[in-house]
């Protein structure tokens, strides 16, 4: 999925990693990079889970199951899937 930036925005970016020295809109250097941390299992109801952070981005994911028997005619076929997403 491709961010759509404006002529503006293109435009600033451009000037700002050209000039010298180069200069980001948070203050890093050309070379210098955002600090990263990955936790998981940190959601303890979730079957599974993880915590991203990426500067000062933070995001959080995380999985349960819930296996429930369904009475049906008995084929291959027979259940059902339930997804559900918070956020």
């Amino acid at each position: 999925m491709a961010t759509l930036l404006s002529k503006a925005e293109t435009s600033y970016i451009q000037a700002s990693l050209t000039a010298d020295p180069p200069l980001r809109a948070d203050g890093r250097g050309l070379h210098d990079y955002r600090p990263i941390e990955l936790n998981t299992g940190v959601a303890p109801l979730a079957n599974g889970s993880a915590r991203v952070r990426i500067g000062g981005t933070d995001v959080m994911a995380a999985v349960r199951l819930e296996v429930e028997d369904v009475v049906t005619g008995g084929g291959a076929d027979d259940g059902r899937v339930s997804c559900a997403v918070t956020w």
